[in-house]
């Protein structure tokens, strides 16, 4: 495949095919490159002034890397936040705060799935208990504790919900996926990733220095601390709903030499295209960010970063406000 830009188009060849696909440039957000497909040198660089990111991936949904503009680079920014790296206090609240709604939006997306499954107090008990439990927790260790054992809850009951026999899972694999469902899982975690890390960018912030997630060659921790609450009501039930709507079953996986469990390329294709879809659609969430209103994807992510701006700026981790999914509204 073959992709260039011309007369503020993006144009789309496939080889082999005589038409060619154009899409104006202006609707890009982003551009994420699978396997061998060839960009031409002058939609990179269109790319790069417009602070279009282009995020490259092996065939399998391996990350390489990807392209970015340099011009959103704040030091006095990123400064006081890799100084707040080391202030305790703020990483604990910063740290609760993140847990608290990946929790709270945890248990919306297993109850918004109720008349799937029939999920006891007993099953739910783990999320609920580490809910409770936060406000007790002294340091950042005692938060990603309650984390964990919520965790293991609820991809336990997650698994419940799923309607195919065949592709039910036994809790949370990575590093590799054992199974179709973690596979999926795995790479639109992978896809959240990367537009979190172009959005941090945009913002002047550093993504490898977070207040939760610790630092680690290679790691953008700080979209890691980013992505945590968005993860069951973008990816998780993405995936539930792929799934559930028959879209997908086990002959669209294969092994990989170790023992991975991969999608297909065409059902990462239509994963992918799935993922597209719900990110540019208006998403429901509480009055965290001052109304009721649904945003695209991309403008509840600038709301939530620039409040994570307001934090770093003040020193005050209370400033920083996460997603809160509301699946009723």
């Amino acid at each position: 495949m073959k992709v260039g830009f011309s007369q503020g188009q993006v144009t789309i060849k496939s080889l082999g095919d005589a038409q060619e696909r154009r899409i104006p440039f202006a609707s890009v957000e982003g551009i994420s490159v699978f396997g061998m497909a060839q960009l031409s040198t002058r939609l990179v660089r269109e790319c790069i002034a417009s602070g279009v990111r282009i995020t490259y991936y092996s065939d399998d949904g391996h990350y390489f890397g990807s392209t970015s503009s340099s011009e959103h680079i704040n030091p006095a920014r990123q400064k006081r936040q890799i100084y707040l790296t080391d202030d305790d206090a703020f990483c604990l609240e910063w740290s609760s705060r993140v847990v608290e709604a990946k929790i709270r939006n945890s248990l919306a997306l297993l109850r918004s799935f109720s008349g799937l499954c029939e999920l006891t107090e007993e099953d739910v008990r783990g999320l609920q208990h580490s809910l409770d439990s936060l406000h007790y927790a002294e340091t950042v260790d005692m938060v990603l504790g309650f984390e964990g054992n919520a965790a293991k809850a609820y991809f336990k009951c997650l698994s419940k919900a799923v309607q195919p026999e065949e592709m039910r899972f036994c809790g949370r694999s990575t590093r590799p996926p054992k199974d179709p469902f973690n596979s999926m899982l795995s790479f639109g975690y992978s896809i959240l990733y990367r537009n979190v890390i172009g959005a941090i960018e945009r913002h002047g912030l550093h993504p490898y220095f977070a207040f939760m997630h610790k630092l680690k060659l290679g790691h953008a921790a700080l979209a890691s601390d980013i992505v945590e609450d968005l993860r069951a009501p973008l990816v998780d039930r993405i995936v539930l709903e792929f799934v559930n709507a028959g879209e997908v079953g086990p002959d669209d996986f294969e092994p990989n030499a170790a023992g991975a469990i991969y999608m297909k390329r065409e059902t990462m294709r239509r994963l992918t295209r799935q993922f597209t879809r719900v990110m540019v659609k208006g998403l429901p969430f509480f009055a965290a960010y001052g109304d009721d209103k649904s945003y695209g994807f991309q403008v509840m992510l600038d709301k939530k970063l620039g409040s994570a701006m307001a934090a770093i700026e003040k020193g005050d981790a209370s400033l920083y406000k996460p997603f809160v999914w509301d699946p009723e509204s």
